[in-house]
């Protein structure tokens, strides 16, 4: 045995043998998370969250993203391991394995990263089920009152909204201030809903925020740093309800639509008007769209009474995105996201994102009983 353990680490260093033990470890542990909602509730809730934060606590020291700055140096970094491979090539069989194995070793990291700080959030209990709504199929009339109650809301909020020469609502504050008024939104958020553990944390601005706007990704969140990577790109309402919707990753929950939801929710506790102007306009196009789809006539009828500054706010909106509708990058980003999505048990894939009205439309009629 002894001699074994040692020919085994002429070949594979140490690093590696804890790295790929590891590595069983969190397969086994995956494979619980995905036959087992209780298991992944509790190893969400009770193992992923703390570490997660500690993550978060050191990468948010930094005011740029680690992920996006690795990205954008990702060649450089394939250059170098190039030249490795071969500099350790030339020392013989033991330096070539040795190296494959570091190289292994990385990328079981990830896996394992993967796995003990995300992973669980696509299989926990469903948001609907944590919040006792009835996710179901809905009515016209129902969709017409969720409708009613967005338009209303909006009507009220504009009186406090900024807008620019183009008829945009204008963010009245940093983006550190947004990150704050947030956490305290969530805040607000758990204490009426303990259904996820919150923290501070902030969002991380993306410096190549224009070209990836062609990609038509208005946010990321990467386990591997615990970042909130936010287009800041794109229209201020737009950066408002993407960020809140990050942070909802940064605090356990992966699937898309339910980190939508989770969004709106939050952003409805917050005391500023632009934080909820934002998060009724970012869900008013999904709600009065299902109802159109179900009865125009109702349809015009609630849209007709909309702010006309809500109307210009959508229409800038739209005039914005003109310049990046139709690119190749977008198809190709949304392809890499649906097989994403579905690889990890979201088979609506990149579909999921808009799958917010039933749970919408249930909280806010729940809301006014």
């Amino acid at each position: 045995m002894k001699k074994f353990l040692s020919k085994t680490r002429e070949y594979i260093p140490l690093f590696s043998l804890v790295v790929f033990s590891l590595t069983i470890i969190s397969l086994i542990l995956y494979i619980i998370i995905l036959n087992n909602v209780s298991f992944a509730d509790f190893f969400n809730y009770n193992l992923s969250f703390p570490i997660r934060v500690a993550i978060s606590w050191v990468t948010v020291i930094l005011p740029f993203s680690i992920a996006e700055v690795a990205l954008i140096l990702s060649p450089l970094i394939l250059i170098v391991l190039i030249l490795l491979a071969f500099k350790y090539g030339k020392r013989g069989k033991k330096a070539s394995i040795k190296y494959l194995m570091v190289i292994l070793s990385i990328l079981c990291l990830v896996f394992i990263l993967y796995v003990w700080t995300y992973s669980s959030g696509f299989h926990i209990s469903k948001i609907e089920d944590k919040m006792n709504l009835d996710r179901g199929d809905l009515t016209a009339e129902e969709l017409y009152n969720a409708s009613e109650i967005i338009v209303k809301e909006l009507n009220s909020l504009v009186e406090y909204v900024e807008f620019d020469e183009n008829g945009a609502s204008k963010m009245p504050y940093s983006y550190s201030e947004m990150s704050e008024k947030i956490c305290k939104a969530y805040e607000s958020f758990v204490d009426k809903y303990p259904v996820l553990r919150t923290y501070y944390s902030k969002i991380k601005p993306i410096i190549l925020s224009e070209p990836m706007t062609y990609t038509h990704i208005s946010g990321i969140y990467t386990f591997m740093t615990g970042e909130a990577n936010v287009n800041v790109n794109y229209p201020d309402f737009v950066i408002a309800s993407t960020s809140a919707h990050e942070m909802a990753h940064q605090r356990g929950f992966a699937r898309e639509d339910e980190c939508n939801f989770i969004s709106f929710a939050v952003l409805l506790e917050s005391d500023d008007p632009f934080l909820k102007y934002s998060a009724y306009l970012d869900v008013y196009a999904n709600i009065v769209n299902a109802l159109y789809g179900e009865s125009p006539e109702l349809y015009f009828q609630v849209a007709s009474k909309l702010d006309k500054r809500v109307i210009g706010d959508r229409q800038s909106y739209s005039k914005f995105f003109e310049k990046y509708a139709d690119s190749k990058a977008s198809e190709v980003a949304d392809s890499m996201n649906d097989s994403y999505l579905q690889a990890n048990g979201q088979t609506q894939g990149t579909k999921s994102y808009g799958m917010i009205v039933e749970i919408v439309t249930a909280y806010l009629l729940n809301k006014t009983k």
